[in-house]
């Protein structure tokens, strides 16, 4: 599903939406039309397809998801970074997450706020960062202690024909750990780490996608 508009006035804030939930797309499209000064130029389901949008250049913030089909939303970052686009990046995301926020900001993103937040405050969000703040959580309350004892996933383990050991790599992974720092925490060999790596990837047939791990680790409760 796409849908283009041409450039609209310049003192509107032209937005691009790229979620692949329509309901989304259509929640903050009702949000935003509500005020005069947004202009929505195109909304996209599909990183692909958003990469390829002629709009983007002319847009001043992007509305992203990180869960989608083609390229994830990380994927879209380091693109956009690599292109040296004047647009402002506002992810939206379930994933409660501070590393994944971190490595947002990190590839250029300007905010970082979550679904299940009141999304009324969506318009000051996106005034706040074309203004040039940045918008993120509170993640201070949040524990960041890394769970080891994954006795009671034995069934899910079992399902995924999942090791323990690798449970916790994706824990790790998901906290933002590279290879390195993996092996030195569990004391492994980095060769060893890359390896637990591919065959979670291959077990879980998620070919590399590091939000779709995110996305499998939240919903099995390793988050």
């Amino acid at each position: 599903m796409t849908y283009e508009v041409p450039a609209s006035h310049k003192d509107k804030i032209r937005v691009i939406i790229a979620d692949d939930h329509p309901l989304i797309i259509n929640g903050i499209t009702e949000i935003l039309q509500k005020n005069e000064r947004f202009t929505i130029m195109a909304t996209y389901n599909d990183g692909n397809a958003l990469m390829q949008s002629t709009s983007l250049p002319d847009t001043d913030v992007l509305l992203l998801d990180l869960n989608m089909p083609g390229k994830d939303g990380l994927q879209v970052l380091e693109d956009i970074r690599t292109m040296n686009l004047n647009v402002q990046i506002l992810v939206l995301t379930s994933y409660f997450s501070k590393e994944l926020a971190n490595q947002c900001q990190m590839a250029g993103a300007n905010g970082y706020i979550l679904k299940s937040d009141n999304l009324d405050k969506l318009a000051d969000n996106i005034l706040a960062i074309i203004d040039g703040q940045t918008v993120f959580p509170d993640f201070s309350e949040k524990t960041e202690e890394v769970a080891n004892d994954f006795t009671y996933l034995d069934e899910f383990l079992k399902k995924y024909n999942l090791t323990k050991r690798e449970a916790e790599v994706i824990q790790m992974v998901c906290k933002g750990y590279n290879s390195k720092e993996i092996a030195d925490k569990l004391f492994l060999s980095s060769f060893t780490v890359q390896t637990h790596r591919r065959n979670i990837f291959r077990k879980l047939n998620i070919e590399g996608n590091t939000i779709a791990l995110y996305k499998f680790a939240a919903e099995h409760g390793m988050l």
